[in-house]
């Protein structure tokens, strides 16, 4: 299902319209004049990708691997690593691989330059035959240390005439090869067996490897990754060798690798997260702007799908009618992992983002938001909620957020779990919107009512208890200040998990700071102990529970962090007046 729905995609983006190229990264031009003149090089390496961008690459229609690139002394036509097309020697240990292959290009160079008798191609010929010339390629050298370059970077060719264009572009070579890729082909599917391709419901020829890799696959291989691929006898039948035994035919092989390839070139229908790649599109086109906001949530967009005005957004039965595809993978040395694979009504997916946003909004302690609801937190963000740091986060964390905002569906309670064993483990210091969005979450898709912000009215215990131990925390500090560990730092675990160990402590605890504070703060103290007979007298039941389940924890948590906020919220309002005042009273002046 997955590889047809690839080659529906490059179908309908025209993408088997050229099937003797590919759209590959390709950094580095060398511009060459009349005569081979050698005139300098163009461009720059690559540099590493920042968190939740995709890699900025100069990408070219390159000719497609004639044979295996595997095979001792191979080079592409036209377009390979500088290894492989300039005289330096980038690493001795493979000076004589990469010399046999250089010798290759350079061949196949004369063979195309004689054929089509082009000027470029011509001029790159004389280039090439100066390459023995000592004085030359040391210049070549020269240029290319000046890049930075690892070697392992495509190069190809520009005759300076053009002003501009490579000889990728050059009509006539293009023809040349896709002539030459042909006949190359049609005689190795003659050779090869043949059979029913399964999607594209045609008999013909199968191919025993499939030539286009997958490239840009967290985890797997920079030379690409295969998603079809059987290299043992266990896995072969019927007499057939390798890949022909997934009975796909050249054409289709060819199609859901351009279909995957077309997805991962595109900002708006993929992000990576965590190490594994998302890629999404829908049956016919439309704007998948909402899908970004999973990835990097804008503040603003978030509001807009919370308000029902998400951009691109199309009337229900238009919605209903489309399908959303959704492919999770991430990469094992050469080949593809599948996290996940989802299809559903594209009405429905889109309604499933909004109830994800509202299902997260919480309050906010940030400074940005002092206190008010927000629910821009993005995928990367909700799974690093789940340890203390990044890269411990379970390899399948981003897949199951990803199923339950897609599908509606519960969020596995391991999640919840992890959430709140980080509040146990570091404290004050673990109450961050994210985590607590998630914590939310979770306990919403079981069916638990939860709010945004503070609610005054709840009695359930563990709620009640929650807000008791923020009091808790108000009352030490306004008696002793900052200390090393705070109430919360020393009694959450307990205290959330079987609060009858510690409640009483608790208490006594409070009265003896309360004392101190009436003597120095009398004020402070009336509005903490009021503050602390008013949640009291919500509990219900005495004494504590000996016990919490994992959600009722949850529910303590938002319980703590509620309270927490309102006080947050309440700071920010005064210093707001106070702003307010001064500016009044100065304007008065």
């Amino acid at each position: 299902m997955i590889l047809n729905r690839l080659y529906e995609l490059a179908v309908r983006e025209q993408l088997l319209s050229d099937p003797a190229f590919e759209e590959q990264a390709v950094p580095f031009v060398v511009q060459v004049g009349a005569g081979g003149t050698f005139l300098g090089i163009d461009g720059e390496r690559p540099r590493p990708p920042k968190k939740g961008e995709s890699r900025a690459e100069r990408k070219l229609s390159i000719p497609r691997p004639h044979g295996s690139a595997a095979s001792q002394g191979f080079a592409r036509y036209f377009a390979d690593t500088l290894a492989r097309v300039l005289p330096v020697v980038f690493d001795a240990k493979n000076a004589a691989k990469d010399a046999r292959s250089r010798e290759t290009f350079w061949r196949q160079i004369d063979t195309a330059a004689d054929a089509t008798d082009d000027n470029a191609l011509r001029a790159v010929q004389a280039f090439g035959r100066q390459r023995e010339d000592k004085e030359f390629a040391e210049s070549i050298r020269r240029a290319v240390a000046a890049t930075g370059a690892t070697g392992a970077e495509r190069v190809t060719f520009a005759y300076y005439p053009d002003r501009g264009p490579t000889i990728l572009d050059r009509e006539p070579v293009r023809n040349w090869y896709a002539t030459h890729f042909r006949r190359f082909t049609a005689e190795k599917q003659e050779s090869g067996p043949v059979g029913f391709c399964t999607i594209t419901g045609r008999s013909g020829p199968l191919p025993t490897s499939h030539a286009l890799a997958l490239s840009g696959v967290p985890g797997g291989l920079p030379t690409g990754v295969k998603i079809v691929s059987l290299d043992k006898p266990a896995f072969q039948h019927h007499g057939l060798d390798g890949a022909a035994n997934a009975a796909i035919g050249y054409e289709a092989a060819d199609g859901y690798a351009r279909g995957f390839q077309w997805l991962r070139a595109r900002r708006d229908h993929h992000f990576v997260v965590g190490g594994t790649l998302f890629l999404f599109w829908t049956r016919r086109p439309v704007d998948l702007g909402d899908m970004n906001a999973l990835g990097q949530a804008d503040p603003d967009q978030v509001k807009r799908l919370l308000e029902g005005t998400g951009q691109g957004k199309e009337c229900g039965p238009v919605e209903d009618a489309n399908d959303f595809y959704l492919l999770a993978v991430s990469g094992n040395a050469a080949r593809v992992v599948v996290r996940d694979y989802l299809e559903r009504p594209l009405g429905q997916v889109r309604e499933n983002i909004r109830r994800w946003f509202a299902d997260l909004r919480i309050a906010d302690t940030s400074k940005q938001h002092q206190g008010r609801p927000n629910a821009a937190f993005p995928l990367w963000l909700l799974a690093n909620a789940t340890a203390l740091e990044a890269d411990r986060v379970a390899p399948d964390i981003h897949a199951r957020l990803m199923c339950a905002a897609l599908t509606g569906g519960p969020v596995p309670d391991s999640l919840l779990i992890a959430a709140v064993g980080r509040l146990w483990a570091e404290g004050h210091d673990a109450f961050r919107p994210p985590r607590m969005g998630l914590i939310k979450l979770c306990l919403t898709r079981k069916g638990v009512p939860v709010t945004e912000t503070l609610n005054a009215d709840e009695q359930h215990s563990a709620y009640v208890y929650g807000r008791l131990l923020e009091v808790f925390a108000q009352i030490q500090y306004a008696a002793l200040g900052d200390v090393n560990a705070n109430v919360v730092d020393k009694f959450y675990g307990t205290f959330s998990a079987a609060p009858a160990m510690v409640f009483g402590r608790l208490v006594a605890n409070a009265q003896n700071h309360l004392r101190k504070i009436r003597g120095e703060k009398p004020g402070t103290a009336v509005a903490l102990e009021q503050r602390l007979m008013e949640i009291r007298q919500l509990l219900t039941a005495a004494p504590p529970p000996p016990q919490f389940s994992l959600q009722d924890q949850g529910r303590f948590a938002l319980g703590y962090y509620h309270e927490k906020a309102k006080r947050f919220g309440q700071i920010a309002e005064k210093k707001a007046e106070k702003v307010a005042k001064a500016k009044a009273d100065a304007k008065a002046e």
